[in-house]
């Protein structure tokens, strides 16, 4: 009976000491984040939507972000944002961190840095770089871009994308190769 109650007793000591260095370890945390200097919040599993009319418009999602009030912008890690169409069609992008430009609820600019992937019509683009203009719906990338879909496979320096119309325009020293044979059987690809 003594054994049992020993064991018990040691058990409960451990359970305890591993809660008090838990509640620490977060402690710590807490504090050593509210001493980010310039963030207003620091927040994580970040996720937001804007509907509108009872329509989504868009939305964000990212492992965390920190909103900095003076600059009225918030800075995402592994960001992923999709654009909803009018016309029932998306527009995807994912990047390592973005820069989210705000004038109060609403979006106004989104930089989005590192292996950067865009959805759009059926195809996907990479880049390094890319910035989001609300106003404008447009994506520019203002490095090296590559465009692959099912049998089209472009690269180019410089793109500028129209979120709406999803047209893209790729700029300077472009390439191209098309396989004929897989665009013969007619499934994949959006249009040309």
């Amino acid at each position: 009976m003594l054994l049992v109650a020993a064991l018990v007793v040691g058990v409960g000591a451990l359970v305890a000491r591993s809660l008090w260095q838990q509640h620490r370890s977060d402690a710590a945390q807490r504090q050593t984040l509210e001493f980010l200097p310039g963030v207003s919040q620091h927040m994580q599993d970040f996720h937001r939507v804007k509907i509108q009319n009872g329509r989504k418009i868009w939305e964000f999602s990212a492992r965390d972000a920190q909103y900095y009030d003076e600059d009225k912008t918030v800075v995402v890690r592994d960001a992923s944002m999709q654009l909803f169409l009018k016309d029932g069609r998306d527009v995807g992008l994912k990047g390592e961190q973005a820069k989210i430009l705000l004038d109060g609820r609403e979006v106004l600019r989104v930089d989005l840095e590192g292996d950067i992937e865009l959805s759009m019509g059926g195809y996907q683009v990479h880049t390094d770089r890319a910035t989001y203009d609300h106003a404008q719906q447009t994506i520019t990338a203002p490095g090296p871009v590559e465009i692959d879909g099912r049998a089209l496979s472009l690269r180019g320096d410089r793109m500028h994308a129209d979120v709406q119309s999803q047209t893209v325009e790729l700029l300077d020293h472009v390439s191209m190769h098309f396989d004929p044979a897989v665009a013969k059987e007619g499934t994949g690809d959006a249009p040309l």
